[in-house]
């Protein structure tokens, strides 16, 4: 339930801090004391549409926070903790919406900004408000089928039916998906199978390329790099005057004065190891010269075969991993192109087995609401005639919603087919009697439409528990003695809930648990707009009030209206 509501800086409302009781509270006040404000703020804080202009007068920023008390309410702590929304093990939820006017405003849950799509999605399980203007649900479409549903428990029919529906449209697509790749696909089948054998062919492999370069540059080179590494290899070691030979006598002559002087130790190291790096180096140049073993016939082969690998990269525009990539690339898309029938054969039987379960779901959600429709129309109508509704009739009219060129069948008939199913639902009322039935959106004036949207509304969440419900002037239209039903329903609503009347009918206001009152007062020469709870002889006053006294023999209405309040409210 709501604990607290606070209100700032919002239209005439400066600082305000609302405590409010479980049942049925009442809110009355004259016309154009801010009752609509109160309404309003509770709004935005059910994530409702915002307007900067709501911003009070010199002031740049305007809020609505809402203390709630979940501690009792599982399920709605459950619906909040998928939300993602983390609640204390006192249960206590707090929402607060700020109005900026300039730039953006904010939205907080228990301290955290937050979104205002979040704020929505938890605003719908804690508040339901209605109003007059709600009634235009009532011509939407869509209503029928939806009340209809709730009140008969279709949840896991409609489910199964939107998993149907998701099913067969995801089949359907990759059927499409593949037939269009095998149209396209039997195009280019033939130039697949060319490119393949031309990469078969080629017999292509990683590093091939590299070895063939190296060997031919030995081959085109292989004389001039023989004679050089030759004559290397006998300027080290095997002429007449060599390095080694040299480094041997110089090595001879510095040894026997080596130590004597540590300079000259140090540069007899450094030739020694001179002495056998050229060893080294003349043995490495003799394995060259035995490895160079190059047939000038096969030259031709490896310039050609260099040659069709330079050819291959620049016609496919490819490196060479690249190319083997594409060939095994070519071997499934021609794989998969001549297994295509069966492919299609298979995903065509999967889309129709989806169809067929998808008009069978629809077809068992139809039989739902063609065996409860009846039911729920009689349950309608008996709440709904004591509300100055006596010759109501309502009537649901369920037919298939025919799509002549509508691949799935339910019924034997083809139809288009929603989320929701494959109906036409309409709620037809007569409220005169010798009157015909008409959809009740176009045929109930104002006032019986926002009767039987409360009859029906009451129905909907009927099991279903909200932290707080608003009812906003839904006895509007109606005499006193007319809206004495509806106060009862609403009392009736209240015993397990947490229901806010605003009215201006003192037989409702007087069927209230609890009272308040929202007036007007100047404070430092500005109206602002005040909400006090109104207990004992004060609530007295309040009822003769709204029924019309001006005159004190108690303040605010004469000694007869006083009397004829404390009747209304069981005191006399």
């Amino acid at each position: 339930m709501l604990r607290e509501l606070r209100v700032g800086n919002l239209a005439l409302v400066d600082d305000l801090v609302l405590t409010l009781e479980a049942g049925l509270t009442m809110l009355t006040g004259e016309t154009g004391a801010g009752k609509s404000l109160i309404a309003g703020a509770l709004s935005l804080l059910a994530g409702g549409k915002s307007d900067r202009q709501v911003i009070r007068q010199g002031e740049d920023l305007a809020f609505v926070e809402g203390v709630f008390d979940l501690g009792q309410e599982e399920s709605i702590r459950e619906k909040a903790a998928n939300l993602g929304i983390r609640l204390g093990s006192d249960g206590i939820l707090v929402l607060r919406r700020e109005l900026k006017r300039s730039g953006r405003g904010r939205v907080l849950i228990n301290g955290l900004i937050s979104s205002l799509a979040l704020l929505e999605q938890i605003g719908r399980e804690l508040l339901a408000i209605q109003s007059q203007d709600q009634q235009r649900l009532l011509s939407q479409p869509s209503f029928p089928g939806d009340f209809l549903d709730t009140v008969l428990d279709n949840d896991v029919e409609r489910e199964r039916v939107a998993r149907a529906l998701d099913s067969y449209r995801e089949l359907q697509k990759q059927y499409e998906a593949r037939l269009h790749e095998e149209e396209f696909a039997r195009q280019q089948l033939d130039i697949w199978r060319y490119q393949r054998q031309e990469l078969d062919d080629a017999g292509l492999t990683p590093g091939e390329e590299e070895t063939l370069g190296e060997k031919l540059a030995l081959g085109r080179n292989s004389r001039a790099l023989l004679e050089a590494a030759g004559s290397a290899r006998e300027g080290l070691t095997e002429g007449q005057i060599n390095a080694r030979q040299l480094l041997g006598s110089a090595e001879s002559v510095l040894a026997p004065l080596s130590a004597e002087s540590p300079r000259l130790q140090a540069i007899l190291e450094m030739i020694r190891e001179a002495g056998s790096a050229t060893s080294e180096a003349a043995g490495e140049l003799e394995r060259f010269l035995d490895g160079v073993d190059v047939d000038p016939s096969q030259l031709d082969e490896m310039e050609a075969r260099k040659s069709l690998y330079e050819e291959l990269r620049r016609k496919y525009d490819r490196t060479v991993e690249g190319l083997i990539e594409l060939h095994g690339a070519l071997t499934e898309r021609i794989s998969r192109q001549e297994e295509s029938a069966s492919d299609l054969e298979q995903l065509a039987a999967k889309r129709d087995t989806a169809r067929l379960e998808l008009a069978s779901a629809a077809e068992a959600l139809r039989a739902n609401r063609l065996q409860g429709a009846g039911r729920v129309a009689a349950l309608a109508v008996e709440t709904i005639r004591p509300l100055a509704l006596g010759e109501l009739e309502l009537e649901f009219r369920i037919e298939p919603d025919l799509e002549p060129d509508g691949v799935v069948k339910v019924g034997g008939r083809p139809c288009r087919i929603t989320a929701k199913g494959a109906d036409q639902i309409r709620l037809l009322a007569r409220t005169n009697r010798g009157e015909g039935l008409g959809e009740v959106g176009r045929i109930a004036s104002g006032g019986e439409k926002s009767r039987i949207f409360l009859g029906l509304s009451v129905m909907q969440r009927r099991g279903v528990r909200q932290s707080l419900q608003l009812f906003d002037e839904i006895d509007a239209g109606l005499g006193m003695d007319n809206a004495v039903p509806v106060a009862e329903l609403l009392g009736r609503l209240a015993v397990d809930s947490q229901v806010i009347c605003i009215t201006h009918l003192p037989t409702v206001a007087a069927r209230g648990d609890n009272h308040l009152k929202v007036e007007k007062v100047v404070t430092g020469g500005r109206t602002v707009v005040q909400v006090v709870p109104i207990p004992g002889e004060a609530r007295v006053v309040e009822i003769a009030r709204l029924l019309g006294g001006q005159k004190s023999g108690v303040k605010g209405g004469t000694d007869k209206q006083a009397a004829y309040a404390r009747q209304l409210l069981g005191k006399g």
